[in-house]
């Protein structure tokens, strides 16, 4: 991403949709996942957090986490020099000023990101579990370095760490057409090698629903999630880049693309 370049303006339209999993419904507790989407100058963010449902203030941490991304942005913005370890280290710091004075570990959460610039570049990170894919135009890839048929499966999130290395990061370069985020309640349930109609699903049948129609099918999709016997709190959310025209539709059936059933 080049910070404080013009370049040609892209259209980026964001959306996601977050619901409790069976488990927290039947036990009357709260929704342990958070994501949110906001603007910081010409810039466009999109953030999920997964609380770790072991930890007493999971739904604090992870709600904190989606504020901190936002805030980080907004200074890391004003400083066109500073690399992307800067804003990771300023996640951290106003991470644990939003959910003090709670001890960190009480709230400890995923957390992943993407910052999307004026021109359509960018970059994306992640910290813990989950999924966040990037269709850069030609393919869809994983940003993950471990785990079973490529997923990322290691505990780890804001308040279990500090060390900047334990982050995941990539450039989203000039071209790219969706970023997906998913918590693992959903990432857990998805094939690997049908990601990318996963993506044209998300991108397609689902994006071209006028708001509200978009949010609410997208959140009953995930109440009627397929994988049987599904216990987790769900959220999806993805940033499109580029104009509604702009859709490849790869093949297979599109309804429950991607999904163990």
């Amino acid at each position: 991403m080049i910070r404080g370049h013009r370049r040609k303006t892209a259209t980026v339209d964001i959306f996601g949709a977050t619901v409790r999993g069976p488990a927290h419904v039947a036990n009357g507790l709260p929704n342990q996942d958070a994501w949110c989407q906001a603007r910081t100058g010409n810039h466009r963010v999109v953030v999920v957090s997964d609380g770790m449902g072991s930890k007493p203030h999971a739904d604090v941490g992870s709600r904190a986490a989606c504020r901190a991304v936002v805030d980080a942005v907004r200074v890391w913005r004003r400083h066109p020099l500073a690399g992307t370890d800067v804003l990771l280290g300023l996640v951290h710091l106003l991470w644990r000023a939003r959910i003090a004075p709670r001890a960190q570990e009480d709230c400890a959460c995923t957390c992943l990101f993407a910052v999307i610039a004026p021109d359509g570049a960018g970059v994306a990170a992640q910290l813990g579990d989950g999924l966040l894919a990037i269709d850069d135009g030609s393919s869809v890839s994983v940003l993950s370095s471990r785990g079973v048929e490529g997923f990322v499966n290691e505990t780890t999130g804001l308040g279990l760490t500090t060390r900047l290395a334990a982050w995941r990061t990539a450039a989203l370069p000039l071209g790219s057409r969706s970023i997906v985020l998913c918590t693992d309640g959903v990432s857990d349930d998805l094939i690997a090698e049908k990601i990318p109609e996963f993506v044209d699903w998300l991108r397609g049948e689902v994006r071209t629903k006028r708001e509200p129609q978009r949010r609410h099918f997208l959140a009953r999709s995930l109440r009627e999630w397929p994988t049987p016997k599904h216990l987790d709190d769900k959220t999806i959310a993805i940033a499109c880049i580029g104009p509604l025209a702009s859709i490849r539709k790869r093949g297979g059936d599109q309804s429950n693309a991607g999904r163990r059933r």
